[in-house]
């Protein structure tokens, strides 16, 4: 007889803030007051998933 095939788990849910890359982007501000102003772009771990681009489940 042929063994049953099990279901396989759903895949979890790819983290909305960084859309599962684990990378998300910063800008980058330089001065102060009136005259500050974007200077760039860089890449930052996202705080919502740490960097694994899975969503975190919480129970609240």
């Amino acid at each position: 007889m042929a063994a049953r095939k099990r279901p396989t788990a759903p895949m979890p849910a790819p983290c909305q803030p960084c859309e599962g890359t684990g990378q998300i982007t910063e800008a980058v501000y330089t001065g102060r007051g009136a005259r500050r102003r974007r200077l760039a772009e860089q890449e930052a771990t996202c705080l919502d998933c740490l960097g694994s681009g899975i969503a975190l489940e919480v129970n609240r």
